[in-house]
């Protein structure tokens, strides 16, 4: 049977098993809606009681009509018009419906100024809105989105390039919606691949196409090949920094690199843990204004994220601060940044025409 058989219909009855020693039993659930990303279902029912199953519990379905079995998690709870959880669908059921992916590069000069909490954060906040976004962690030297998201993943990359896995099979379904592809030490010496790995792994990583609408990439600190060929296949770069003077140099060294690429990309800038919009306002300023007089590229201020305790509260506790302190400045912040990312005036995520990030890829590390 192909796979669009199985989807689950309105109408469908579901028994949950809940991942959670909170929820013991098996739960009854209908399929209230569907859509290319997600499933709306009614409060599941255990012997005529709800289960009010709180977001981010992983959940095992199964399709009552023909037996399909899948794992998911709870995305969003709601009580009006009616009792109900959005839970996920498998990737296999998703599809982008334009041209191809949006290619977003998160890069710093240094590390330590909290570029992979920013990623998995700024993912979430995307994913919230109905996009279908993945993170590529090729962060080579310490790879670390699975540990922040307090994931194991069984298989990276490496069992891709080594033919023992496809790239859906080692996906991982992470909190909020999103995506991840672990890296692992799949991507640690790309350059230097034997062609047959290298074509095996840009196969793997082009089945993307069909599936996402923003894939983030959480490339290493510092100046390295592997780091600026990543940041210039993105369709767009966001340089983090935050407010120490070392950390802006290390920025401002990787601006220097990326000035000097035949076809210069116009960078975003973030400024990560300020104290004010006022402090974010007079560094952003500093940095504009010595880019405008040394280099001929165009930097273009996104936003800030404000010191906020709730942060390394969150990291201690390997949680998204997006999910558990929605409402916490830090998070007000990244949905601020992502909402000019996704605006329809600006554009911000469009693609150039011409544009192919897995060609992009090719073209880079074949030099």
């Amino acid at each position: 049977m192909s796979a669009p058989n199985y989807m689950p219909q309105p109408g469908d009855i579901l028994v949950l098993t809940v991942v959670s020693p909170l929820y013991r039993n098996i739960y009854k659930s209908e399929v209230l809606t569907n859509d290319k990303n997600n499933l709306i279902i009614s409060m599941p029912v255990s012997e005529g009681k709800l289960a009010l199953i709180s977001v981010g519990t992983p959940i095992e379905v199964t399709c009552t009509r023909n037996g399909y079995t899948f794992s998911s998690e709870v995305t969003d709870r709601s009580f009006t018009p009616n009792a109900r959880l959005t839970i996920c669908l498998p990737i296999q059921y998703s599809s982008n419906d334009n041209k191809g992916p949006s290619v977003l590069a998160i890069t710093s000069g240094k590390g330590g100024v909290g570029k992979t909490t920013f990623t998995i954060n700024l993912a979430i906040s995307m994913a919230q809105t109905g996009k279908r976004v993945f993170i590529i962690d090729a962060d080579l030297g310490t790879a670390n989105v699975d540990i922040l998201l307090n994931l194991q993943p069984k298989f990276n990359l490496n069992h891709v390039v080594n033919r023992e896995k496809e790239l859906l099979d080692i996906i991982v379904h992470g909190p909020g919606g999103i995506f991840v592809v672990p890296g692992g030490s799949g991507l640690q010496n790309l350059a230097n691949m034997e062609q047959w790995q290298f074509n095996r792994l840009l196969t793997g990583l082009q089945s993307l196409e069909q599936y996402a609408d923003i894939i983030l990439i959480d490339t290493g600190a510092g100046l390295s090949k592997n780091v600026i060929n990543f940041a210039l296949s993105a369709n767009k770069i966001i340089i983090l920094t935050t407010p120490e003077p070392h950390a802006i140099t290390d920025a401002y060294a990787i601006m220097k690199v990326l000035d000097e690429q035949r076809d210069k990309p116009s960078p975003y800038l973030v400024l990560n843990r300020v104290e004010s919009a006022k402090e974010y306002d007079a560094v952003s300023e500093k940095i504009l204004h010595v880019v405008d007089r040394f280099l001929d590229l165009k930097i273009q201020p996104l936003g800030y994220i404000l010191e906020d305790p709730a942060v390394p509260k969150s990291n201690r506790k390997l949680e998204p601060f997006m999910l558990h302190y929605p409402d916490a400045p830090a998070s007000r912040c990244i949905n601020a940044i992502g909402a000019k990312l996704l605006s329809p005036e600006k554009e911000a995520l469009s693609i150039p025409t011409g544009y192919n990030f897995f060609n992009k890829i090719k073209e880079l590390f074949s030099r």
